[in-house]
């Protein structure tokens, strides 16, 4: 039987999209107003590959071309993140169950002199408004990366364009939002597919914990990408 589902997958950096193109058959690509998308297929599935480049709003954009020209019917969104979690290390894959903007605040007013404390910034609506992932999405990816014995957590991923390296602000962050991880893609996916009422989930491999010292690692990009390659046709 034919299979007519399409899923599109995003990686903002090279890393996170070479295994996926390796595994690519009959690849084409296409360039929509500068980002790059590859059509082709994995495991007899219907595939989209797109670079969204870095950033929330790279991200909004490219999800927004991926769907308007190619139609998906789920999105992914994968690659690396940040740890904002002692418990969290280098390796461990976390599924975004929800995502929120890390980096939207309003302000108090202050004169001149009294200089900045962004730990009595505010959220504003846009920090509050919760973007969820497909629900069965989430489960049949928890289930299926989980029996490969990786570690595998569910939560909240925080995602905004900015690379948070100081512990306190980091701490901060993570009790103000109860956010597992930090990237800079995930809203702007999540946003836009749930505007359009596409199924989407955001999956993320820990690359670096400033909170441990643990330094930054792309190369863990290439064993997310392998585990989900062997899962992808049960999506």
């Amino acid at each position: 039987m034919k299979n007519n589902h399409t899923i599109l997958i995003q990686g903002a950096l090279e890393e996170e999209l070479e295994q996926f193109l390796s595994a690519l058959l009959n690849r084409e690509e296409k360039i929509i107003a500068g980002y790059e998308f590859y059509i082709g297929k994995i495991s007899d599935q219907n595939i989209i590959l797109s670079k969204t480049l870095v950033g929330t709003l790279n991200s909004t954009i490219a999800t927004t071309l991926g769907i308007l020209n190619f139609h998906p019917d789920t999105v992914i969104n994968q690659g690396i993140a940040g740890s904002h979690s002692l418990e969290l290390h280098v390796g461990d894959i976390i599924i975004g169950e929800s995502c929120v903007n890390i980096n939207a605040y309003k302000m108090p007013l202050t004169k001149r002199g009294e200089g900045s404390n962004p730990f009595e910034w505010e959220l504003n609506k846009r920090a509050r408004d919760v973007q969820f992932a497909d629900k069965n999405l989430i489960d049949k990816i928890e289930k299926n990366l989980s029996s490969q014995e990786k570690k595998v957590y569910r939560g909240i991923f925080g995602s905004g364009d900015v690379f948070n390296r100081e512990y306190d602000r980091i701490s901060w962050i993570q009790n103000t939002f109860h956010n597992l991880s930090e990237d800079m893609e995930s809203i702007g996916c999540y946003t836009v597919c749930n505007r359009f009422s596409i199924p989407c989930i955001g999956i993320r491999i820990i690359s670096n914990n400033e909170l441990l010292q643990e330094k930054m690692d792309k190369s863990v990009a290439s064993d997310l990408q392998k585990a989900l390659l062997s899962v992808i046709d049960k999506i």
